[in-house]
């Protein structure tokens, strides 16, 4: 029997609340615009620093997943992929007080599946086990043991650094311009 690649959807509540508050900051943002009076570097930057600041969470909680194939187990986390083929797979941990996924491969390292941690689980984790064990099961045993892991890019980072970046540029143009009046 062949598995074609599946995506594991992270929890639609999570994706729903990130909407919600991308939303939301995106709406005072325009409210924000709209309601200045005069306009200065220092609230056009707050501004954009909020706007960088919310992408970066709608990336923190939106970017995880985890994808199942015959012949291995793609685990897409923040920071890095992972291409697991089932036969590195030694187990799948449930951590319930803190409510972490993990996998244990072959060579003793645990992956954390971040799709599916840190959330209230309401026993959904099961399903996403179950997921996990029927994909095992049905490995392809031919394929590559070797697990891959590709580092992300530095977007992450970048959003972090661009709202402090532009608020020091904007005290700097705020302090030229209140030196030379």
């Amino acid at each position: 029997m062949t598995m074609v690649l599946e995506r594991i959807a992270p929890w639609r509540d999570r994706q729903a609340l990130v909407g919600l508050v991308v939303a939301a900051d995106v709406a005072a943002s325009v409210v924000a615009v709209r309601s200045l009076s005069e306009p200065s570097v220092l609230k056009v930057s707050a501004i954009i620093s909020l706007l960088c600041v919310i992408l970066w969470i709608a990336r923190v909680q939106l970017v995880p997943s985890a994808s199942v194939s015959a012949s291995a187990l793609m685990v897409r986390n923040l920071y890095c992929t992972y291409e697991i083929p089932w036969q590195a797979l030694t187990g799948i941990d449930w951590e319930p007080r803190t409510g972490v996924l993990s996998l244990d491969l072959a060579d003793g390292r645990k992956v954390p599946v971040q799709a599916f941690s840190r959330w209230p689980s309401f026993g959904r984790h099961r399903k996403v086990i179950a997921t996990l064990e029927q994909g095992r099961s049905q490995a392809d045993a031919s394929a590559p043991a070797d697990v891959r892991e590709t580092e992300a890019t530095g977007i992450l980072e970048f959003l972090l650094a661009v709202p402090f970046g532009i608020t020091l540029v904007a005290l700097v143009v705020e302090g030229v311009i209140a030196l030379l009046d």
